[in-house]
C-alpha cells in the first residue's frame, strides 16, 4: 500500500511539473519578441511583446521582457506595471526584481524601491547588485552614511563592482564638499581601469577639484595688446563709383584691452560680480577713427546645482577721435540651465538705452534709441569641458528717434572651441544678422534691409600658465539694398593676452 502511494505521488509530481513547464513554454509571438529584443530591435520587440501579453496575460516571462524593452527605450514609467507582475505573479522571475528597483530609482520612487530592496535582501537575490542599488537609492534620499556602507558592501561581495562603487562614493563626498576625500577616491577609480567610461568621468571631476584646490581669487585682471590690419576702416561701400569724402580706407592700428573683475560670495547660492572693461584702438594714419570704450557692470548671480540666474546691469561710454560719441546704460537677464553633464541651455533678455552725442545731419538720422532684445542658445561641451559648440538665436527691436534707423533684427550665431592640445585652441564663429528697417529712408526713398555675414577664426597658443599668443582673422560682409551701406571688411590681428 505504501509503495502504491509513493508511485501515485511521483506521477502527481511529474504531472504538476509538466503542467508548469507547459504554462511557461513561450508562444511564437513571445519567442519572436525575445529574439527582437536580443537583437536590439526595440521598437519591433515592443509591438510583438505587447501582442504576446494579449495572447497570454498570465505569462510572467512576457511581462519581464516587455518591462526590459520599455527600459531600453527609457520609458521607465511604462516598465513598472509589467515588471511588478513579473515579480509578483507565478512563476516569479527573480531577475525582474533588480530591473524594477532600477526603474523606480530612475523615476525617484524611492519608498517603493526600498520596499523591493528589502524583498531582494530577504530572498538573497544578487546580493552585490542589491547592495549597489540600495546605495544609489539611499544617496538620492540624502542618506549618505547608509549609501556609503551599501557601496562598500557591494565591493566586498563582488570585487568587479569596485570601480562603480568607488565612483559613487566619490560623488557623495563631492556633494558633502569633502573635496580632498573625493579627490583621493576619484584617483583610485582612474587607477582601476584608466580606459573605462567611469575613469573618464572621474578624470573630469579631478580637473574640477584641482581648480577648486587653487586659492580663490576675488580679484582678477587680464590685459591684452594686439596689432591689427583693417582693409576698410572707413567702411567704404563696395561700389567704388559712390562718392565719399575720405581718401583711402585701410590702416594699421594697435589695440589695448583690460578687464578687471571682483567676485564676492555671500552664500553657496548667491554671489555678486563687479567688472570694469577698457578698450582702446589707435589708428596709425586715420586718427579720425580712433576709439576708446569703457564699461562698468554689476551682476548679481543666483546659482543652484544645475542653473545660474544673472541680472547684469551696466553702463558703456564710447569716445571716437577723443570726442564723446555714445552713452549707453544697459540691463539684462541671463538664465543658464544644464540639461545633463554635457548640454546647457540659455535664455537671455536685455535692454539698452542708446544716447548718441554727435549732432545728427537731420532729424531722420537721429539714432538715439531704446533697444530691446531676447534670445536663446544651446551649448554642447566635450573634451573634458575644455571645448564646446554652440548655436544661438536672438531677436531685437531698436526704436530710434530718427525714422531712418528704426529696425527689427534677427541674429543666428554658431561657434566652436576646438582644443588641439593642452596649449593650443582654435575658436571658430559664424554670425548672420538680418536687419529690416521699419520706414522708407528719407534720403534714398526705399525701405532699407541689411544682411550682415561675419566669420572669425582665432588661434590661441598658451605660452605659460596665464598668458597666450593669439592670431585672428575676421571677415565681414554687409549686403544692403542701399549701396552706401553695402560693404566688405577684413581684419587681421596678432597679439598677447595675460591674466593676473
Amino acid at each position: 500500500m505504501r509503495k502504491k502511494t509513493l508511485i501515485l505521488a511521483f506521477f502527481a509530481l511529474q504531472f504538476f511539473v509538466s503542467c508548469c513547464l507547459a504554462e511557461e513554454k513561450p508562444t511564437p509571438a513571445l519567442e519572436k519578441g525575445i529574439g527582437q529584443y536580443k537583437h536590439e530591435n526595440y521598437e519591433e520587440a515592443l509591438a510583438t511583446l505587447k501582442k504576446a501579453r494579449q495572447e497570454d496575460p498570465q505569462s510572467t516571462l512576457a511581462a519581464f521582457y516587455l518591462g526590459l524593452t520599455y527600459k531600453k527605450i527609457q520609458d521607465y514609467q511604462a516598465s513598472l506595471e509589467p515588471l511588478r507582475e513579473a515579480v509578483t505573479n507565478t512563476p516569479k522571475i527573480k531577475e525582474a526584481l533588480m530591473e524594477l528597483i532600477d526603474s523606480l530609482y530612475q523615476l525617484g520612487e524611492l519608498e517603493e524601491a526600498k520596499k523591493w530592496i528589502a524583498e531582494a535582501e530577504t530572498q538573497e537575490i544578487k546580493p552585490a547588485q542589491t547592495a549597489f542599488l540600495k546605495g544609489l537609492v539611499l544617496a538620492r534620499d540624502n542618506q549618505d552614511g547608509g549609501a556609503i556602507e551599501s557601496f562598500k558592501r557591494a565591493k566586498e561581495l563582488d570585487p568587479a563592482m569596485s570601480q562603480g562603487s568607488d565612483y559613487q562614493i566619490g560623488l557623495i563626498h563631492l556633494k558633502k564638499k569633502e573635496f580632498s576625500r573625493a579627490q583621493e577616491i576619484f584617483k583610485d577609480v582612474v587607477v582601476v581601469n584608466p580606459n573605462s567610461t567611469m575613469a573618464n568621468f572621474a578624470n573630469q571631476y579631478l580637473d574640477i577639484l584641482k581648480e577648486r584646490g587653487q586659492p580663490a581669487r576675488p580679484f582678477k585682471l587680464d590685459a591684452g595688446f594686439a596689432w591689427q590690419y583693417d582693409d576698410n576702416v572707413a567702411v567704404k561701400p563696395e561700389d567704388i563709383s559712390i562718392e565719399t569724402n575720405i581718401s583711402g580706407k585701410s590702416d594699421w592700428r594697435h589695440v589695448y584691452t583690460m578687464n578687471t573683475e571682483y567676485n564676492h560670495n555671500f552664500s553657496d547660492t548667491f554671489n555678486l560680480r563687479a567688472q570694469y572693461s577698457f578698450y582702446d584702438a589707435e589708428q596709425h594714419r586715420m586718427h579720425f577713427y580712433d576709439m576708446m570704450s569703457q564699461t562698468f557692470t554689476i551682476q548679481p548671480n543666483f546659482t543652484s546645482e544645475k542653473t545660474l540666474l544673472s541680472f547684469p546691469t551696466g553702463y558703456n561710454h564710447v569716445w571716437v577721435n577723443d570726442t564723446t560719441y555714445l552713452s549707453m546704460p544697459t540691463f539684462g537677464t541671463v538664465y543658464n540651465f544644464m540639461t545633463d553633464d554635457k548640454n546647457m541651455g540659455q535664455l537671455t533678455f536685455r535692454y539698452n538705452h542708446k544716447n548718441y552725442m554727435w549732432t545728427p545731419s537731420s532729424a531722420d538720422e537721429n539714432r538715439d534709441s531704446n533697444d530691446f532684445g531676447s534670445g536663446f542658445g544651446w551649448y554642447r561641451f566635450y573634451a573634458k569641458n575644455k571645448g564646446f559648440v554652440s548655436l544661438r538665436y536672438g531677436i531685437n527691436k531698436e526704436e530710434t528717434k530718427g525714422k531712418n534707423w528704426d529696425y527689427l533684427g534677427n541674429r543666428v550665431t554658431a561657434a566652436a572651441v576646438i582644443p588641439f592640445s593642452g596649449k593650443l585652441n582654435l575658436t571658430l564663429s559664424a554670425d548672420f544678422y538680418a536687419q529690416n528697417f521699419s520706414h522708407t529712408n528719407s534720403t534714398y526713398l526705399v525701405k532699407r534691409h541689411d544682411r550682415t555675414y561675419t566669420g572669425s577664426a582665432l588661434l590661441a597658443y598658451k605660452i605659460y600658465k596665464d598668458s597666450e599668443f593669439q592670431i585672428q582673422y575676421t571677415r565681414i560682409r554687409d549686403c544692403s539694398n542701399i549701396d552706401v551701406y553695402d560693404y566688405s571688411r577684413n581684419i587681421y590681428s596678432a597679439g598677447f593676452n595675460v591674466k593676473f
